[in-house]
């Protein structure tokens, strides 16, 4: 199962849309997801080891796979190739 972690800004105009995009595809793939906001010290962990200058950003299975807000079949392609 692959795992998904979305990096969020309160302040982020585009990261509701993204995630809105990772909790409908939880209804069709089975995968593990949570949300970091990147002005955490656990969000800019992540942001730090990821190089990630921008949100929303997804890490799939340790990788930063997505800057922005990915289109579905994107999401969908990524899902199927890094699962656990």
């Amino acid at each position: 199962m692959a795992n998904v972690t979305l990096l969020v800004s309160s302040t982020c105009s585009a990261c509701p849309s993204a995630k809105s995009l990772w909790k409908q595809l939880r209804v069709k793939h089975s995968f593990s997801y949570r949300e970091i906001d990147i002005s955490t010290p656990d969000g800019q962990e992540l942001a730090d080891r990821h190089a990630v200058r921008a949100v929303p950003a997804t890490i799939i299975n340790g990788r930063l796979t997505f800057v922005g807000v990915p289109s579905r079949q994107s999401a969908e392609k990524a899902l199927s190739q890094r699962r656990g």
